[in-house]
């Protein structure tokens, strides 16, 4: 993902480099300014087709004078903030879910370019300044959402920092829009708000997951409980000890519930799906695959039950699929169906013959080059792999 992200960053980059143009003539430049204002525009949609991208962007141009009195380059810089509770005041910052898209040392959402300009450089048409994926933007919490972007035209030495200048002089051109946005997930500031709930949930998916091969071992309850006590070292000693005496109390409660099978896995999903960020739910699932690797074997129904919860809660499958295999790798034991499951490889039903066959030949190729492993669990594991895959290519004559 950061590839793309910086391919999109150099396209555009260069078209605004390239982009400007000049009127050197004072009385012109006062024309201009006044009949040219610095003005920008954001769609929603695809990027540009150069980047050769399909992905539901933001797309922002923009257009008029982007001049300077002295200077032959402007840095222009782009934030974003959540308007929704108050739009006649500043706004509250938001956050970028990658890097390339972030203000140095910040999650906050920021983007710096540069452009040649001179007294009267401006663009005359409508430029692309960036595309911003709609998966990269995090606002402060769930559902719609008023965004306002703001884009400056300043000195080439501007910083901002979390979404403020320090010196506004710095800046000679400032535009904005408001967009709507219906974001999905819980923004950053639900995540700090459900943080308790979530982890209280997580606990419970555990717990469900340990119980669904018909017994609760306790090397998987002592996963459950390392997971539950890094939670609380990370905390000072007041909160830590109060941390600790809930979890304590919870956990015994959560497996009395799972033994009885007194918990509802649907109600218990919904649940988690409502508060849960996208990253609470991958440290969900990777403590899942902890337990069920905990007595060293991955069961057919601990398979089935991690790939049920991967799939209900939204995560991308191919990361799943990453994170599954290194467990897979490691356990002694591994029960494969009479019937391989496609879910284990990131395929889905809505995928073509043809794609589920690129995906098998590629997991063929990783898997065949780890059978001459020295280790004999890997290589053991590999082989059950190579032969698992070797299955499902003969039902889509791969």
């Amino acid at each position: 993902m950061e590839s793309i992200v910086v391919w999109i960053i150099i396209v555009i980059g260069w078209a605004i480099l390239k982009g400007v143009f000049s009127k050197s003539d004072a009385e012109v430049i006062a024309e201009s300014v006044r009949e040219n204002p610095f003005e920008i525009r954001v769609k929603s949609g695809l990027p540009p087709a150069e980047t050769g991208l399909k992905i539901d962007c933001f797309n922002v141009d923009m257009k008029g004078m982007v001049n300077h009195p002295t200077d032959t380059e402007v840095k222009i810089i782009l934030t974003i903030q959540d308007i929704t509770e108050d739009e006649n005041s500043a706004g509250i910052p938001v956050l970028s879910a990658v890097q390339a898209f972030c203000e140095p040392n910040s999650r906050v959402l920021g983007l710096r370019l540069r452009a040649k300009t001179s007294p009267g450089g401006y663009y005359p048409d409508w430029t692309t300044y960036t595309s911003i994926p709609k998966e990269f933007i995090i606002p402060p919490s769930k559902g719609n959402r008023k965004l306002k972007f703001l884009v400056f035209v300043c000195d080439g030495d501007t910083e901002m920092d979390l979404g403020k200048f320090e010196d506004t002089t710095k800046v000679k051109h400032y535009a904005s829009q408001v967009v709507n946005f219906n974001y999905k997930e819980p923004g950053y500031m639900d995540e700090l708000i459900n943080k308790s709930q979530v982890e209280d949930l997580t606990i419970k998916l555990g717990m469900s997951m340990a119980a669904v091969d018909g017994h609760l071992e306790q090397k998987e309850l002592d996963v459950i409980k390392n997971w539950a006590k890094a939670i609380v070292d990370t905390l000072d000693d007041e909160k830590a000890s109060e941390k600790k005496k809930h979890f304590s109390k919870f956990i015994k409660e959560t497996y009395n519930e799972a033994k009885n099978k007194k918990i509802s896995l649907s109600k218990l999903v919904e649940e988690f799906n409502n508060v849960a960020s996208k990253a609470q739910k991958y440290t969900a699932i990777q403590l899942l695959l902890d337990i069920s690797s905990a007595d060293g074997s991955f069961s057919k129904s601990e398979d089935v039950f991690i790939n049920k919860i991967a799939k209900t809660t939204g995560v991308d499958l191919k990361t799943f699929k990453e994170m599954r295999n290194k467990i897979v790798a490691k356990v002694d034991n591994l029960e494969i169906s009479e019937k391989p499951s496609e879910d284990s490889f990131g395929i889905t039903e809505d995928m073509t013959d043809e794609e589920k066959c690129k995906i098998l030949r590629k997991e063929y190729t990783k898997w065949n080059s780890q059978t001459t492993q020295k280790d004999p669990k890997r290589k053991k594991r590999a082989k059950e792999m190579v032969k698992t895959i070797a299955t499902l290519r003969k039902q889509y004559n791969c």
